[in-house]
């Protein structure tokens, strides 16, 4: 299998998350109506994991199960860093060094070994991540002075609509609201859109290469259900390979190579139609993965993607050196190309 490190590593925290959606959601012997109402029903959880979630008197930015992602992540990253791990990404080596200053507050000396309702909840470090509530003050209230509060004056005759157009040009003059800014590092803000179900599927297909005990194909139909169907890229597997007969029992003869050491996809039109496009450094990834499954390009790129991402999507790699310079799920500069 290909190295996703320079050396091998082991770990004692870090583990593939089991189990996820039901398997409704994989379409199989439903009828259309059902499988599009799965379907939208998948989006609206995943949609409401992503919005904003209030907390006591405060409100997190996205909900918990996110920040159990970056928690988990940061642990990877703190384990891979105690190994002195060198991770290959982008045909580059990358030292895992977690950037300390920008984790104040996370205990991070301490944290591989928690668990993380008891780091969050018990130990309240769910703190770290809460912003007020916007209210209304009361008369005679003191205007707060920290730079970190913005006191705007209405007049409570207007329309809300307006007062929301105000707001948006006010914004556009003074940029007030410094949580869209790029660049801009608060108390740990989430930058870029989330959907929980993916997020698992790509740091368990990172944890899983790490670990290089199991195959691609493996990885994506084990029991354990270790990457959940959310694209029709996962979610066609079983169904395509019954439908066509591409199936464990094909030997590599009857496809021929589909991958050359030189990257070149030699696939007919019909497999490529069948399967989508290959990334253009598939080579460098998954080229000495010489298994039974090199007759099934779907099984590599799709664990590649998840990894590696591609130019609409943020892989693993990237969230984990992201990560480990202090942001969730991207830098806002830096792509690690360089």
């Amino acid at each position: 299998m290909a190295k996703q490190t320079t050396t091998p590593v082991k770990f004692k925290y870090s583990h593939a998350i089991k189990k996820g959606q039901s398997r409704k959601y994989k379409g199989v012997g439903r009828t259309q109506e059902l499988r599009d109402a799965d379907e939208m029903e998948k989006t609206k959880t995943e949609y409401r994991i992503g919005l904003s979630t209030i907390v006591n008197d405060g409100i997190l930015d996205k909900g918990i199960a996110v920040y159990k992602h970056w928690f988990n992540f940061v642990v990877l990253a703190l384990e891979l860093e105690q190994q002195g791990a060198v991770l290959i990404y982008k045909k580059k080596e990358h030292e895992i060094k977690v950037d300390r200053s920008m984790y104040e507050g996370w205990d991070l000396d301490t944290i591989v070994s928690k668990k993380f309702n008891d780091w969050f909840f018990k130990e309240n470090h769910r703190d770290l991540f809460i912003r007020d509530i916007s209210r209304v003050l009361k008369p005679k209230e003191k205007v707060s002075v920290s730079e970190d509060k913005v006191s705007i004056e209405f007049d409570a005759n207007r329309r809300l609509a307006d007062v929301i157009a105000d707001l948006r040009r006010i914004n556009n003059e003074q940029n007030i609201f410094r949580g869209n800014s790029d660049g801009f590092k608060s108390n740990y803000i989430v930058n870029g859109r989330v959907i929980e179900a993916t997020l698992k599927n790509r740091y368990n297909a990172l944890v899983l290469k790490l670990e290089n005990n199991l195959s691609n194909e493996e990885i994506l139909t084990h029991k354990n259900n270790y990457i959940r169907a959310t694209s029709k890229s996962i979610d066609g597997y079983k169904s395509q390979q019954e439908q066509t007969g591409t199936d464990e029992s094909k030997s590599e003869d009857e496809f021929g190579k589909v991958i050359k050491d030189d990257g070149i996809d030699t696939r007919s039109e019909l497999e490529k139609s069948m399967y989508g496009e290959l990334p253009s450094d598939y080579s460098e990834i998954e080229v000495n993965e010489k298994e039974v499954d090199i007759a099934k390009p779907t099984w590599a790129y799709t664990i590649h993607e998840l990894i590696h991402g591609s130019p609409s999507t943020t892989g693993a790699k990237q969230i984990l050196l992201s990560v480990c310079d202090g942001y969730f799920l991207k830098h806002p500069t830096k792509d690690y190309s360089e």
